[in-house]
């Protein structure tokens, strides 16, 4: 059995639309999502332009983030410029924070990564004075938008 064998069966390739906002609108009305994630699941995937540029001890794409691996789970972490590492986001440090081994990830052909906006000597730092050992990216203006809503070009 391989990882393809097990892996479950992804929605068809779409593009950013309606069907992409509408799920956020009925989930603040809705005391218990279990419907609307399976719908979320549903939702077609978006491709993203591979090329998307990144920086990490230089410039790098989306693409390198994967680090040769089939999936990529970015987790986005919001930072603040010019802040010390205690004034940065209490939520993503923590959610980070549980992400320890890696090796888990990484027998099942997923790369675990935290994408951040701002500086990355100031990004790479942090990471540094955390201890974390998963790699971190700094994502320039006009590529986070492209990630996330699959838009293909600057």
């Amino acid at each position: 059995m391989t990882i393809a064998d097990i892996r479950p069966a992804m929605p068809p390739i779409g593009t950013a639309g309606a069907d992409r906002r509408a799920p956020p609108a009925r989930e603040g009305a809705h005391p218990r999502g279990d419907a609307i994630a399976a719908a979320r699941r549903r939702l077609p995937m978006i491709e993203v332009d591979a090329a998307t540029p990144l920086i990490a001890n230089g410039p790098v794409t989306l693409l390198d983030a994967f680090e040769g691996r089939s999936q990529l789970y970015a987790s986005y972490h919001m930072w603040h410029p010019g802040r010390p590492a205690a004034d940065q986001c209490e939520g993503c440090t923590f959610n980070t924070g549980h992400v320890l081994e890696l090796s888990y990830l990484h027998s099942r052909d997923v790369t675990f990564a935290v994408f951040c906006e701002g500086p990355f000597g100031e990004i790479d730092r942090y990471r540094e004075f955390m201890g974390w050992e998963m790699p971190w990216y700094a994502v320039p203006e006009g590529s986070l938008d492209r990630i996330a809503r699959g838009a293909t070009s600057a």
